[in-house]
């Protein structure tokens, strides 16, 4: 069987835990290339952090970024945006409100939070941060529901973090029994908010559907637990060697940690014998 498509991990996979990319790791990556596969970046991060990973690796194909709710390329328009319309987003964001939140608002070019009582001065300027290694504008608002509603501001995810777990639980209960259509993941006293068809999977399988490429035609690297449903996806389901036990215990492959170059052995192991293909 060839292999025609290897989607991948960013974080715990492509990065070793001092956040940095490893030079066997980039060969890895070059080689697949080499061979004519379809090499996909599926990661929770923004689409501009994606980026700026792809171009270290110089890879160009698309993106599966925001957890799922983005499919795009580079520098071209959008494939699949999986994203709440304004009043979508009016409305959660009125709901979150109720309780002391912070909240952080994600669209494909823009972010914008509930501005904190310490920065009176700040609202509505726009400020740069060092949020994942890039200056990303972020703009800060009294109200995120005033600013949704003045501006027409949809949204690819919403983030809440809230005072304390009960809170968090309460909000993610009362949204769910009020507006339909989303998904809330809750991590303690956090929240995220999309589109219920804004998943990692559900982008994959669609990137594989337009490029007529099967489930045993397709690998997937991956190292978190929300990397499961991901994992069963595909031909071969790889898992780094620091992965939680129940991830492990889901994988066709096991490979070495993400500080031991484990993507890069498990590439060179599979594909060393793979002749070039064409997708």
């Amino acid at each position: 069987m060839a292999y025609r498509l290897l989607a991948m991990s960013i974080d715990g996979v492509l990065l070793k835990s001092n956040d940095r990319i490893s030079k066997e790791t980039k060969e890895a990556v070059e080689f697949v290339r080499d061979k004519g596969v379809y090499s996909v970046l599926v990661t929770n991060r923004s689409h501009s952090s994606a980026k700026k990973i792809a171009k270290q690796l110089k890879m160009e194909h698309e993106m599966i970024t925001h957890g799922g709710a983005l499919l795009a390329g580079m520098w071209s328009s959008p494939i699949l945006e999986t994203k709440m319309r304004p009043e979508m987003v009016y409305d959660i964001a009125e709901y979150m409100e109720r309780f002391s939140c912070h909240i952080h608002l994600e669209g494909q070019d823009y972010e914008w939070e509930n501005k904190p009582r310490h920065q009176r001065k700040v609202l509505g300027r726009i400020q740069f941060s060092l949020a994942e290694g890039l200056f990303q504008p972020k703009t800060y608002s009294q109200k995120i529901s005033t600013s949704v509603y003045e501006r027409q501001l949809s949204a690819l995810r919403l983030f809440g973090e809230f005072e304390n777990e009960s809170d968090a639980a309460a909000c993610r209960d009362l949204l769910l029994d009020a507006i339909p259509g989303i998904l809330i993941e809750q991590k303690e006293k956090r929240l995220t908010i999309k589109k219920e068809q804004a998943t990692k999977e559900y982008a994959l399988s669609y990137l594989m559907t337009e490029l007529g490429i099967d489930k045993e035609e397709t690998i997937f690297i991956g190292s978190g637990s929300a990397d499961g449903a991901v994992l069963d996806m595909a031909g071969l389901g790889v898992v780094m060697g620091q992965a939680p036990e129940e991830l492990r215990k889901k994988a066709d492959w096991v490979t070495r940690s993400n500080d031991q170059d484990g993507m890069a052995y498990m590439i060179k192991e599979v594909f060393r014998k793979q002749m070039r293909v064409e997708v």
